[in-house]
């Protein structure tokens, strides 16, 4: 008898493209699923749309809470998911027809706790992009550290539900993937991947990636989270390396890169250096990071300059 899969859906404001999310899901080629739609609160047309859409379609529940953002609809799902499984959705994305089967196919024959599948950036001028969920077959963390360092999405990945048993989504964080992701891969006895791009992410304006605000320094608490986590449960010093690395990739790199790109020009300098103060409080040993030593020379050079505060430089490289 095949597997059920609980479809988890946060819903908030997302009425232009949700029927093309719920559309994706219910025609799936795996039939043993159902769906938990979680109202976060919306204010458009979404909650009606999911009250028509259930009169047709008996597998999907709907939910309505206040709003308390994503990583609070996704805990408020799990405890009404009656499936082994649990897959997360974004209510603006789609999947493949053949994701949910495919998934929990590797997931059986791998008795795997995790399974990945790649994903696809669509934009809304047509364009795509290709995005690895990484690269590996079925392993853990003791075999791989590195996994722990993959694409941390919540939604490219089929879950055992009783992974969540210890584990929540950190309510009020941006990153809340960031922080509990690597967590769960810990956490799992084995890992499997699915190398077809199966998730597709909408890709839309006015994401936190295009402004700059308090809130990007979240990710360092992300990253806190994971490494606590580690360090209360097993302190591999291997995996506590890969650990250290996520706060060169997240925190040196992708947020400097997001604070250069950002609309307000004039805070650039003063979240460079708050971003560096950051690093330095979470992880003061940086430099010594092999991923820290071994870079090119134009990523050396910003980096020495990051590190001496000289910010006007810094964005003057990046043009």
């Amino acid at each position: 008898m095949s597997k059920k899969v609980s479809v988890i859906i946060p819903v908030y404001n997302v009425e232009t493209y949700l029927e093309e999310c719920l559309d994706s899901v219910f025609q799936q080629t795996y039939s043993n699923y159902e769906v938990i739609a979680v109202n976060d609160g919306s204010k458009d047309g979404s909650l009606e749309l999911l009250n028509a859409y259930a009169k047709k379609e008996a597998r999907l529940k709907v939910v309505s809470k206040e709003n308390g953002g994503l990583s609070d609809a996704r805990n408020f799902g799990l405890p009404y998911a009656q499936g082994e499984y649990v897959l997360f959705i974004d209510g603006d994305d789609r999947i493949h027809p053949e994701m949910i089967a495919l998934l929990v196919e590797k997931a059986e024959t791998t008795q795997s706790e995790i399974v990945v599948c790649d994903m696809e950036y669509f934009y809304e001028d047509g364009r795509k992009e290709y995005s690895s969920g990484g690269n590996f077959t079925t392993t853990n963390i003791k075999e791989t550290p590195s996994l722990i360092t993959i694409n941390n999405s919540a939604c490219n990945k089929l879950y055992r539900i009783n992974l969540f048993d210890d584990v929540k989504f950190p309510v009020g964080m941006y990153y809340e993937d960031l922080a509990t992701i690597p967590i769960l891969l810990y956490k799992a006895k084995a890992v499997s991947k699915v190398n077809q791009p199966l998730y597709q992410y909408r890709q839309r304006g006015g994401s936190i990636a295009h402004s700059v605000n308090d809130k990007i320094f979240d990710i360092y608490d992300a990253m806190d989270q994971v490494r606590d986590y580690v360090k209360m449960h097993g302190k591999e010093p291997e995996v506590l390396k890969e650990i250290n690395h996520l706060y060169l990739i997240h925190g040196l790199d992708l947020t400097t890169l997001r604070i250069k790109d950002a609309k307000e020009k004039d805070l650039r300098e003063a979240y460079l250096m708050r971003n560096m103060d950051r690093l330095e409080a979470s992880y003061p040993n940086y430099k010594q990071d092999d991923l820290y030593r071994n870079v090119g020379i134009k990523k050396r050079i910003i980096y020495h300059l990051l590190s001496k505060r000289k910010m006007k430089q810094v964005l003057r490289i990046y043009g």
